[in-house]
């Protein structure tokens, strides 16, 4: 600002020196036609008589005589001629000098200038209206990268819920497994079928389980401190688990259940061992071919009766298969999601031996489930990290939303197997009165007495 200030000085007394210039200049002009009329008018004085073109010293002032009208006439001439040559030389100065070399250069450097003047401040603006667009540019970005990390920068709250789940899958895919394979086996002994114990005969199944009682589960405490003869060698571990269920089953967190593998554990043995003693102690008896069928004829007799060993032996799988879900819930998962697990059970204050206890080497579906749905809730950080990003809040919403779905789907599994062996055991509640009517039924004619059925009257 201050050398456009200087520039416009420099403009105004350039454009003041041009001014006095033609003023000058208009001036002189002025006085040399005075002057000149002046001599032309006066002419000069003579001696009397006054002969014409003689030269006439000195000047005289006052002629009115003719004689020196011959002295104006010669002069006159001469004296146009000078003032047009002056006129001229004074144009050709005025324009050619004054003008062209130095007015105008000047004007056309000062012209020049404040176009250069004019194109440095447009610059100038246009450097503010860049400086603008780029200084909001960079608040729109810094804004943006502000709320991105805002909404998409998830918590450590928020990553618990995707490591504990990480293995969830696979412990479900294998509760699964386990449970279609201790139906199968359940299912197996009860036909004997296949190569289980029972397969020879009933008596075979009930060598076999009592060898194993005495091997494996016998507690020498029992019937009054009676059976230290029968039971020998046994763990005290594993006393009585092929008849406890809170021990074997309800109470245990994970239990090494991997079919996939032709080698048996403890845990295998107590579950099989305590589906025998729970569902068909007795199992059917073995019917001989020839006594169901002979010359591939049907013999009704044999038929039928095995028929209706089939028929128990289903309703006995309903409750079984009740039983393998329950334990099949409780079978190893994958060790990937253990050291997680081992994490947030730390953060509670669980002490090493309990951890271990709980979780195992690999978590089974059910305590996966049990921390994602009750202790992981129970630590304070959860709480205290709900103090969180907005984002962050509703993405640990979701993830409890699921979770909850998850839950959901097992108790509608739960609630399935209830209503199957509510829907068996009315079944065979009402087996016999369907007999009774059926068969009173039968003889009825259109003139017949009608039945009284319990509940109608």
């Amino acid at each position: 600002m201050m050398k456009l200030a200087k520039n416009n000085e420099i403009s105004k007394t350039l454009l003041n020196i041009f001014a006095a210039l033609v003023i000058f200049f208009l001036f002189g002009y002025t006085l040399t036609i005075k002057s000149t009329t002046s001599l032309a008018a006066i002419g000069c004085g003579c001696p009397q008589p006054c002969i014409c073109g003689c030269t006439c010293t000195p000047w005289i002032t006052n002629c009115g005589t003719t004689a020196c009208t011959c002295q104006s006439n010669h002069e006159t001439p001469i004296t146009i001629k000078h003032i047009t040559d002056e006129f001229i030389q004074h144009r050709e100065w005025l324009i050619k000098i004054v003008w062209e070399a130095h007015v105008l250069p000047a004007m056309m450097l000062m012209t020049e200038q404040l176009s250069a003047l004019a194109i440095q401040q447009t610059m100038i603006i246009g450097s503010f209206f860049d400086a603008k667009q780029q200084l909001e540019t960079q608040q729109l970005l810094q804004s943006m990268q502000a709320e991105a990390h805002k909404q998409y920068q998830p918590s450590e709250g928020m990553c618990k819920f995707g490591t504990t789940t990480r293995s969830l899958a696979a412990a479900s895919r294998n509760t699964s497994f386990t449970q279609a394979a201790l139906a199968a086996r359940s299912l197996q002994r009860q036909l004997l079928s296949g190569d289980v114990v029972s397969a020879g005969s009933r008596r075979d199944d009930s060598i076999s389980r009592l060898d194993q009682l005495k091997k494996t589960y016998c507690n020498p405490k029992d019937f009054g401190n009676n059976m230290s003869d029968l039971c020998k060698g046994t763990d005290k571990k594993r006393y009585n688990r092929d008849i406890d269920f809170s021990q074997t089953i309800d109470a245990a967190h994970n239990l090494q259940l991997d079919f996939t593998k032709p080698d048996a554990t403890a845990d295998s043995e107590d579950v099989f061992a305590l589906s025998s003693n729970l569902y068909g102690s007795t199992i059917m008896p073995r019917i001989p071919e020839d006594k169901m069928s002979k010359d591939g004829a049907i013999i009704d007799k044999g038929a039928l009766v095995y028929m209706k060993m089939r028929s128990l032996i289903a309703k006995r799988s309903v409750a079984q298969a009740a039983y393998a879900a329950q334990a099949a819930m409780k079978a190893q998962g994958e060790d990937k999601v253990q050291p997680y697990l081992d994490a947030i059970l730390k953060e509670m204050g669980i002490e090493e031996q309990e951890r271990i206890a709980m979780l195992g080497n690999k978590p089974s579906y059910d305590t996966q489930m049990e921390i994602l749905t009750k202790k992981l809730y129970q630590t304070p950080n959860f709480y205290a990290e709900l103090y969180d990003k907005p984002t962050n809040i509703d993405r640990k919403n979701v993830s409890m939303q699921a979770i909850d779905s998850m839950q959901r789907r097992d108790m509608y599994n739960s609630q399935q197997r209830a209503e199957a062996i509510s829907a068996v055991w009315l079944e065979m509640a009402l087996e016999d009165l369907e007999k009774l009517y059926v068969n009173e039924t039968r003889p009825l004619t259109a003139n017949s007495k009608p039945l009284d059925l319990p509940g109608l009257n």
